[in-house]
């Protein structure tokens, strides 16, 4: 039996990063154009499907669906189970299941119950080849999806236990088939090389899975890393990375798990030019000009952001708080950051600001600002060398979107000093916070605590039914003709 297997395509559809224009090797389209599926191939994707490049926010915005053009590629492509991911969730139910149904392919998620009945969800299903070899597969999804998701997008659905569900399918599976898989919208949280526990939390388990049960292969995703089969105490494993640039193909026979991560055919596909219409259009609305700002803004390395600010962070702060009417916003920008242009183009925003995230406001005192803060000063290291980035937000998964530019207060770093003492100068108007309660306008998914900021959890939140690209857009309409500035937060770093 043949696999193929995709996972964290993100709607790339097209050969194109979106972001910047051209073409490269990757997208779903060139994917299947690479296989010939025949009776003895399966077809399987990791999740991860509706939200992520600019094609996704094109279709949501116009409604470019029925059926949605990611759910139309995947029934081309022949898939038969579809493992949902977390980001899947994002809009909601009824997106969620028109495109599962369009996509041709069964849900498979032993840890996904759909209250309203609607959805067919397989937790297990066997596949016998043509030699008589019977295959077993199973799904799950990070219960992560729990503390993650807005409660309304998840008001129909019930995501149980990863492991306890991993270890009951396991048992199913032996009984039933000869061969053992299990499709995982997780990753792991170990380092690969040296097995150390890099992740404490239950949001990636499969290093835990392959070596507490007996797993045959376990198909990962979710951490967008490209690993190539290996063996994890005694069960092969893969991952690939996100955005459609590899895809998995492993064969299993009666002498065991064999392949890996393969790029796809190098060469215009079938779909590209049926579809050509589509990629032209959302290249026309990426490159249409918003308005103009007072100075070009060119793309800073991470490190310089961490040490000096950003000022694109700041634009989306600044936006923040006029929305919402807080006192101070923090977000946080992408593991790899942009420029705008004077001539700022819809291209520029969602390449700087690629989350689907609504926003929320939480009720904090000096103590919870300190903590967060001090979570955001231990991104950074002094060697030798100078101020650098630490390791552990960079493997086994680049975590830069976990550092977050704070806007509306006047603070300092100084790295000469210990983890957990670094902030030194926080004022707000000028003044010390004291016993004061401030209104942080955030992002839903930082609101839920993910990324290290335990602190927010339990608080008071107000939730806006805004997305921060489109009150981007529309800040730009709103100021048609003008030249537009704003504001630099008051951030600096000491002590190197």
């Amino acid at each position: 039996m043949r696999l193929i297997y995709t996972s964290d395509l993100h709607s790339y559809l097209f050969p194109t990063m979106y972001h910047i224009p051209g073409v490269s090797n990757m997208g779903h389209y060139r994917i299947m154009a690479s296989y010939e599926k025949d009776e003895d191939t399966v077809v399987i994707d990791g999740g991860d499907n509706l939200q992520g490049s600019a094609l996704s926010k094109y279709v949501m915005d116009r409604n470019v669906f029925s059926p949605f053009p990611q759910a139309e590629a995947m029934k081309k492509a022949g898939v038969d189970y579809l493992v949902p991911g977390n980001h899947d969730f994002n809009y909601g139910y009824s997106l969620f299941s028109s495109f599962y149904k369009e996509s041709g392919g069964k849900i498979l998620a032993a840890n996904l119950i759909d209250r309203s009945g609607e959805l067919e969800i397989l937790p297990h299903v066997v596949r016998t080849d043509s030699s008589g070899l019977r295959v077993g597969f199973t799904g799950l999804i990070t219960d992560y999806v729990n503390v993650w998701e807005k409660k309304e997008n998840l008001e129909n659905f019930e995501i149980t236990d990863s492991f306890s569900a991993a270890r009951k399918e396991l048992a199913w599976l032996k009984e039933n088939a000869d061969v053992s898989v299990l499709i995982y919208h997780g990753g792991y949280e170990c380092d690969l090389k040296t097995g150390e526990t890099l992740q404490t939390t239950n949001e990636n388990i499969a290093c835990r899975i392959c070596r507490e049960l007996d797993y045959d292969l376990v198909l990962t995703a979710h951490q967008h890393r490209k690993v190539d089969l290996m063996e994890i105490a005694g069960t092969k494993t893969l991952q690939c990375p996100s955005f459609a640039f590899l895809y998995g193909e492993i064969f299993i026979d009666r002498n065991g798990i064999t392949g890996g991560l393969k790029s796809p055919k190098n060469q215009i596909s079938p779909m590209e030019r049926e579809k050509k219409d589509l990629g032209e259009e959302v290249e026309v609305w990426l490159d249409g000009k918003l308005g103009e700002i007072d100075r070009a803004i060119p793309a800073p390395s991470n490190l310089e952001s961490m040490l000096k600010g950003n000022h694109i962070a700041d634009f989306f702060n600044f936006l923040q708080l006029q929305a919402t009417g807080a006192d101070i916003s923090c977000s946080a920008l992408n593991n790899n950051l942009y420029s705008f242009s004077r001539n700022v183009t819809v291209r520029e925003i969602l390449a700087s600001y690629q989350y689907p995230n609504s926003i929320c406001t939480v009720e904090v005192g000096e103590k919870e600002i300190r903590q967060a803060l001090e979570r955001c000063a231990e991104f950074l290291i002094l060697t030798e060398e100078g101020p650098s980035i630490s390791k552990a937000f960079l493997e086994p998964k680049a975590e830069l979107y976990n550092y977050d530019y704070y806007y509306g207060l006047s603070y300092s770093f100084d790295l000469s000093r210990p983890l957990g003492h670094r902030v030194t100068r926080l004022l707000w108007k000028g003044q010390e916070i004291g016993e004061k309660k401030l209104t942080l306008a955030m992002s839903n998914y930082r609101v839920t605590g993910a990324g290290g900021y335990s602190m927010f959890v339990g608080k008071n939140v107000k939730n806006f039914e805004l997305d921060l690209q489109d009150l981007a857009i529309k800040y730009f309409k709103d100021h048609e003709g003008a030249i537009i500035s704003w504001p630099y937060a008051d951030f600096t770093t000491t002590g190197y």
